[in-house]
């Protein structure tokens, strides 16, 4: 880990040349002064503790252990709430504006939009063609429709925007890119998004229950690293990645990765982890950190 933040060069958002550099230069210094050890476990806190509350409820009436359980629906809704108390928490006022401004920064270069979501698409195809060529079932369409699909799109949108994209993006990751290389930062947090969905892939009834967790690892991990270049690229918005979110989410129910076959979780998380080296390689490791926008 390195003591001292990342320098990054002026890069031009709505406004003047001059205003975007002390915008950067700002949340530069509120960054850094929030993302020692102690910071980092209360942003992690902050995104465990109530969707595991109420996953957990869930699980624990499935064991006959108690005879309700919390809404399910809530369970990602929970975390806005949660993300302004442990920002609050880590920075105060400051570090409350700087997640504010990453949440609704949305000028970018539209190629950056472009990749957020063709890059889940390439996935979700390429999985489709080698499972064809391997002469195995296409499942395409079963786990949920084309027309569902893209209203699921629409909606995740807006529902990772305010809730996980906000603390994995707009809080976890630019102090992780404080403390470590772009790849190793995403690779971290890549690991901390797995272990967060552990309870969900046990709860009955979900559409990840029973997915096997070294699979969903495989698939998730260089999932973020992909995300985390094509959100450098956006100067760290989350809109980039809540859209890259929704979309990989809406590509993996259609193709039927998040279904009953499991060697399609297997195949997507081959497909993803081959992109995610190319991405490493062509980058050397910066996964598009400081790249003009």
């Amino acid at each position: 880990m390195r003591s001292t933040p990342q320098t990054t060069p002026d890069r031009a958002e709505h406004g003047t040349p001059s205003t975007a550099a002390a915008t950067t230069t700002i949340e530069d210094a509120v960054v850094a002064r929030t993302a020692g050890n102690r910071h980092l476990a209360i942003a992690i806190a902050a995104m465990f503790l109530m969707p595991w509350v109420v996953w957990g409820s869930a699980i624990a009436q499935a064991h006959d252990l108690i005879g309700w359980r919390l809404p399910q629906g809530v369970a990602l809704w929970v975390l806005t709430p949660s993300i302004v108390v442990g920002v609050l928490l880590i920075g105060g006022r400051p570090a409350l504006a700087d997640l504010t401004r990453r949440v609704l920064r949305w000028r970018g270069p539209l190629w950056v939009y472009a990749a957020a979501v063709a890059v889940p698409v390439v996935i979700g195809a390429t999985t489709l063609g080698l499972t064809v060529a391997a002469g195995r079932p296409v499942h395409l369409g079963q786990s949920e429709g084309l027309a569902g699909c893209a209203l699921y799109f629409c909606y995740a949108i807006g529902l990772f925007l305010l809730t996980e994209e906000a603390g994995w993006t707009g809080v976890l990751m630019p102090r992780l890119q404080v403390r470590l290389r772009p790849l190793a930062a995403s690779l971290v947090l890549g690991v901390i998004w797995g272990l967060w969905h552990l309870p969900l892939l046990n709860v009955p009834g979900e559409r990840d229950h029973g997915l096997p967790f070294l699979a969903f690892v495989l698939l998730i991990v260089p999932t973020r690293v992909l995300m985390s270049a094509v959100v450098n690229a956006g100067r760290g918005a989350v809109l980039v990645a809540a859209l890259f979110h929704a979309a990989f989410n809406a590509t993996c129910l259609y193709v039927g990765v998040v279904g009953s076959d499991r060697a399609l979780i297997w195949t997507a998380g081959a497909v993803t982890t081959g992109l995610a080296v190319l991405a490493a390689v062509a980058t050397r490791g910066r996964l598009l950190h400081d790249v003009a926008a």
